[in-house]
């Protein structure tokens, strides 16, 4: 009997153990996670822990939209007429007394390139279709799943940025570019879901030219000057400190997060390797490997890892230099038509959209080019934008230009030289990489069937890849990244003198 009574002590005193030990955990887990919340503010690190918490915590939960107050669907499974009433009936689409009877999904395949889920809904009406919005319209959600794209909308706030822009500033801009009509959009910034219901573009149907890619098509001189035209106009009519900009999101706020996962991606992934232009230091398939980094540059990447974020961050600081723009501006986020024989288009995809310095802005939107064609045009694209903005009255010198241009390389330099490796390495334990070509045909619509989703994506991505590393490292060599950086580094500032 004593015998038990100590076996029995014992096993009490083992659960009190573990009791205390989970207890224990539990409060240092809290301790840390509250610490995070608080210093969120001024940590990107903090705030990335957070993020990823509320990721995997808050996501899929529907609450109220934070600026319609409605709680709206959040995957096309949990469409309904009722919902899509309520959503119609608050932006006054809806006759008084009419609502939406019954939704179908089209279960269209859409490749329009916007990052979420999406469908193609056709809805019929109570009554007066005549006065109501289109039958067919087009929705779209945040992703639903955990993925590396979830992680990196989360990180650079697309969800915030899209929605702020078509309740604040899609009316405004109507005249500069065209822009698909919004029915409704909100989201909710703790659970990141996110709503866009607009219309539909029904890309290769009447007068709609069929949709392009960034990378599968071919880059045309004719819709990059259109591009640039309006684009530097949308800058200068939305430039610096206006009162309508209040509220919109900055650059250098959307994207502290995913800085910091830039950095790890550089520090671990291997900036270095790419830089020397290897796979995980061993040489495989040169080839492929079109860049040729600054030799300033070279054995200085945790230097470049350290200092991309503040000088991001230092070139929204300067006021003169910063206006609104979409920020993925490329022509698989754009709709073309001709009209009388004149190239017209529309952008849709304004997840990026945010206030930047525009330097920084047109290094990102022009690096997506072929490293050929950018490296032909690059110049007149240049006067194409400076004079745009004179035009508008915002004289900006092509020097004071060119400093911001080639400092905003650095975030892809850092982002794309360790995603790279992830790439490369991937590919070839498919064993694919190391016949991989610059420009490679398999990239193209149609010629990768006889890849999986997956794989075709990461050929896709390494093709897009090189193409941006390149051009970031060509436009640092013809703009002496090198003397703008140790400049910045001298004078504490991207931009030196404020002097246009």
């Amino acid at each position: 009997f004593s015998a038990r009574r100590a076996k029995h002590a014992a096993a009490l005193l083992d659960v009190g153990m573990w009791v205390s030990v989970l207890t224990a955990l539990a409060v240092v887990i809290a301790t840390a996670l509250a610490a995070a919340y608080m210093a969120r503010k001024t940590s990107p690190t903090a705030s990335l822990v957070v993020t990823v918490l509320r990721m995997v915590f808050c996501r899929g939960r529907r609450s109220p939209g934070e600026l319609t107050g409605i709680e709206f669907p959040i995957s096309v499974d949990d469409i309904d007429a009722e919902k899509l009433t309520a959503m119609l009936r608050h932006g006054g689409h809806l006759p008084s007394g009419v609502s939406v009877t019954s939704v179908r999904n089209m279960n269209r395949d859409i490749r329009d390139g916007v990052k979420g889920d999406k469908a193609v809904l056709e809805l019929t009406y109570s009554s007066s279709p005549e006065r109501c919005p289109p039958r067919q319209l087009f929705i779209k959600f945040n992703l639903g799943g955990l993925s590396a794209m979830r992680l990196l909308m989360e990180t650079t706030e697309v969800v915030r940025c899209e929605a702020l822009f078509y309740h604040r500033l899609a009316s405004k801009i109507g005249k500069v570019m065209a822009t698909p009509k919004c029915y409704f959009c909100d989201f909710n910034s703790t659970t990141g879901e996110f709503v866009l219901l607009s219309e539909l573009v029904r890309f290769g149907e009447g007068r709609i030219l069929p949709l392009k890619h960034r990378i599968r098509d071919k880059n045309v001189l004719e819709e990059q000057l259109l591009f640039i035209r309006a684009g530097a106009t949308l800058n200068a009519i939305k430039w610096g400190d206006l009162p309508e900009l209040k509220g919109i999101p900055r650059f250098d706020k959307t994207h502290r997060e995913m800085w910091v996962v830039a950095q790890l991606m550089a520090k671990f992934g291997g900036l270095h390797y790419t830089a020397r232009r290897t796979l995980k230091g061993e040489k495989v398939n040169e080839g492929f490997m079109t860049w040729r980094v600054p030799k300033q540059l070279v054995g200085r990447e945790s230097e470049l890892i350290a200092d991309m974020p503040k000088i991001l961050q230092s070139l929204c600081a300067d006021k003169s230099m910063t206006a609104f723009g979409h920020n993925d501006y490329t022509t698989d986020n754009a709709y073309f038509w001709r009209e009388e024989g004149k190239l017209q288009f529309g952008v849709f995809d304004w997840q990026q959209s945010c206030v930047n310095n525009v330097g920084q802005e047109w290094a990102w939107n022009l690096h997506f080019l072929e490293p050929e064609f950018l490296t032909e045009h690059e110049p007149a694209f240049i006067d194409l934008i400076l004079d745009t903005y004179a035009a508008h009255g915002r004289r900006i010198s092509r020097e004071k230009f060119l400093r911001a241009y080639v400092l905003g390389t650095i975030q892809m330099y850092v982002w794309g030289g360790g995603g790279l490796q992830f790439l490369m390495r991937d590919l070839q334990k498919k064993g694919i990489f190391s016949d991989m070509l610059p420009n490679d045909p398999r990239c193209r619509a149609g010629d990768g069937s006889a890849f999986d989703p997956s794989t075709m994506q990461k050929l896709v991505g390494a093709e897009m890849t090189r193409r941006t590393f390149t051009n970031c490292c060509n436009i640092m060599s013809r703009h002496n990244f090198f003397e703008a950086w140790q400049r910045w580094k001298g004078r504490g500032s991207a931009m030196g003198d404020s002097k246009s």
